[in-house]
């Protein structure tokens, strides 16, 4: 019996950082498709609601509070109906046409074997970034890769900065620095299926 594609709907297991690169992937995906034009709901709205539960999650990463906890809890609620809504829109539309699910960004049935969780991020390098302050970070480009998340410290420091996204494994800048401080920083990668693991850290003395 021939498989029937469709879109996946089920975004509750998801770990916060996946349904935020999902999501993301998503409205990417069907931005100006030609296959979707007229997406129930609009994809202003989605955004709306991931832009939401971006800055509510970066909050409570932040304060870590039980109430900026629960506020974040609260926005992904919405954020989970409305693409849960979008699938639903994207199975009519493509009628189990695989290379047209496949163009929503929305993880399928069809396409879920031969992607997995990201392997740890290997080929950290630091270097001097073109001014005082500054330092690039290079490594090494996976497969199936939506976006690379990274973080620094002050070598010896228990607490990681914020965690920086970026599409690109090459000249990526962190700034503002200490010059004349040694600074660590550890990458990952992430895509529909999971969260990599923590590259070694690397170190440098910022110039």
């Amino acid at each position: 019996m021939a498989t029937k594609f469709k879109a996946l709907i089920g975004f509750t297991r998801m770990k916060d950082d996946e349904l935020m690169v999902t999501a993301a992937t998503i409205i990417g995906a069907m931005t100006d498709n030609v296959h979707f034009e007229q997406p129930t709901p609009a994809l202003a709205a989605v955004q709306e609601l991931l832009d939401d539960f971006s800055a509510k999650l970066t909050a409570a990463r932040r304060r870590g509070s039980p109430e900026e906890t629960a506020l974040k809890n609260e926005s992904r609620l919405p954020l989970e109906a409305a693409l849960r809504q979008l699938a639903y829109y994207v199975n009519g539309v493509a009628e189990g046409h695989l290379s047209t699910l496949l163009s929503s960004g929305f993880p399928t049935n069809g396409a879920n074997g031969s992607v997995q969780v990201p392997l740890k991020t290997e080929g950290v390098k630091l270097s001097d970034g073109r001014q005082s302050g500054q330092v690039r970070l290079d490594f090494d480009k996976q497969r199936n890769v939506l976006m690379y998340e990274y973080q620094y410290r002050l070598q010896g420091e228990n607490e990681w900065s914020e965690r920086f996204a970026t599409s690109s494994s090459r000249a990526n800048i962190i700034a503002p620095l200490t010059a004349a401080e040694r600074y660590e920083v550890r990458v990952r990668a992430l895509n529909t299926q999971g969260t990599g693991d923590w590259s070694d850290n690397a170190t440098m003395v910022v110039r």
